[in-house]
């Protein structure tokens, strides 16, 4: 059986909670992603910054500040305001049938892979796509 080791990325890219929104949008946007791991120093994950957690606060500060002002908001915003900490994760032991019934259950666009709390990689559901096609050209 196939673990998630045997697919999970580990060429992260991860933000600290200190760092602000703005910093968070542009990395995402530059490397086309849109779940970041949020890290400390030790490399412990703290929580997630989704895309769609970054809009909801993103909408907030347009509702307090007005739109003029969402650049300079988002500056000064640190990301652990915007975080998701109620975060799943799995380990690199995990059965990958397992994790893929929960992305099927659950919908989650990532999960973070961690190992004695230290993040160590990332799952989703495009890495499952990706293992199909693969099976798909051999078959």
């Amino acid at each position: 059986m196939k673990k998630v080791v045997d697919l999970m990325i580990t060429n992260l890219v991860t933000i600290k909670e200190t760092d602000s929104l703005a910093s968070a949008k542009e990395l995402m946007a530059e490397k086309n992603i849109r779940n970041l791991p949020v890290v400390d120093d030790d490399g412990k994950c703290l929580g997630m910054l989704t895309q769609r957690e970054y809009l909801k606060h993103a909408f907030y500060l347009v509702s307090q500040f007005g739109t003029q002002l969402l650049s300079k908001k988002e500056a000064q915003t640190p990301v652990k305001n915007a975080m998701n900490t109620d975060i799943l994760t799995l380990t690199p032991d995990t059965d990958l049938d397992i994790a893929a019934q929960f992305f099927i259950s659950n919908k989650y666009g990532s999960l973070p892979v961690v190992d004695d709390d230290k993040l160590v990689g990332i799952l989703t559901p495009v890495d499952f796509v990706k293992l199909a096609h693969t099976y798909l050209k051999d078959a």
